[in-house]
């Protein structure tokens, strides 16, 4: 929290306050959220039963042939999730009409909520050992190596292997915002758009470029550094490249490469609690701001996932 003298400003302008902020999140798009009643659960996997070569034949007066189907289940815990922080009276009685603490609290609260998940599901969703289909690249491999490398085709080629696996062809494709940079550089991509006069590579031709529904940029940054160090400022999806399934929206029998199984405790915004209560012993406001969640890859088989895609 900032003392009292960094939120008074001599004449400060009440329409003007500057704050560092991400820009954009993408957890909820690589991990759809679904919304439960409960803390924990079972939620139901099929098996590829459906892909099977059977005997279909039958003779008249014949009965069908019998076959059968299997069912698994795996389970979700929503942890809890919840950060806090204190308006002291001094600070609110000497706060400029520029800076509304309560508002300004509960975002930044919020906005640290939201870039620990963005974490975990980055984590998770980039973690060699869980999504098994990958290539770390590296040299002449790479896709800032504007000579040698073929980003469209190396996903193209992937679209195969993850189509094999779950019988749909993936339709989104994440990158981190230093592989969108190379991206919209490579002479391979700008080549595809020499005739159209588009200026600079945009997203929305790199979507077309790679034939998904959805090209998302992972931009958010991430502070590495203790408290009291130096800034060590990083990107939190890396260098990496996801491509991966994406239901239109939730639901039974649909293939996804992660959901957030989100718990509704309590929520009150957006699957958030916001609350504020008085600490007399602190003669200050608490602010807590609260969430629970379970961000689970639920179908690594529905993603391909290259790392290090640029150098």
């Amino acid at each position: 929290m900032p003392d009292i003298s960094m939120v008074h400003v001599d004449q400060a302008l009440t329409e003007v306050s500057i704050a560092y902020r991400n820009a954009q999140f993408v957890a909820d798009q690589i991990f759809p959220r679904i919304p439960v009643t409960k803390q924990s659960n079972k939620y139901f996997i099929y098996s590829k039963d459906s892909f099977r070569i059977l005997d279909d034949a039958r003779r008249p007066g014949a009965r069908a042939n019998e076959i059968d189907w299997t069912l698994s289940t795996d389970t979700y815990f929503c942890e809890g999730h919840a950060l806090a922080q204190a308006i002291p009276d001094e600070l609110r009685a000497n706060a400029d009409q520029a800076i509304d603490v309560d508002v300004d609290t509960t975002e930044t609260l919020t906005d640290l909520l939201y870039l620990q998940r963005e974490i975990v599901v980055a984590a998770k969703a980039t973690d060699p050992t869980v999504v098994t289909q990958n290539t770390t690249l590296s040299g002449t491999s790479q896709w800032s190596d504007f000579t040698n490398s073929d980003p469209i085709k190396a996903v193209e080629d992937q679209k195969t292997t993850i189509q094999k696996q779950v019988g749909q062809v993936p339709n989104s494709l994440l990158v981190s915002y230093p592989v969108f940079v190379a991206l919209r550089n490579h002479p391979k991509i700008i080549e595809r758009f020499k005739y159209a006069q588009v200026g600079i590579i945009q997203p929305d031709h790199l979507k077309s470029a790679f034939n998904v529904d959805s090209f998302l940029i992972g931009a958010a940054v991430k502070n590495t550094a203790n408290e009291a160090a130096a800034e060590a400022l990083d990107y939190v999806w890396g260098k990496n490249a996801i491509l991966f399934c994406k239901p239109a929206a939730p639901g039974r029998r649909t293939v996804s490469l992660g959901y957030q199984f989100t718990w509704l405790f309590g929520a009150n915004t957006d699957g958030f609690l916001v609350k504020r209560y008085r600490d007399e012993s602190r003669t200050a406001d608490i602010v807590e701001v609260q969430l629970y969640y379970d961000a689970k890859v639920v179908a690594a088989n529905a993603a391909y996932l290259w790392l290090s895609a640029v150098a």
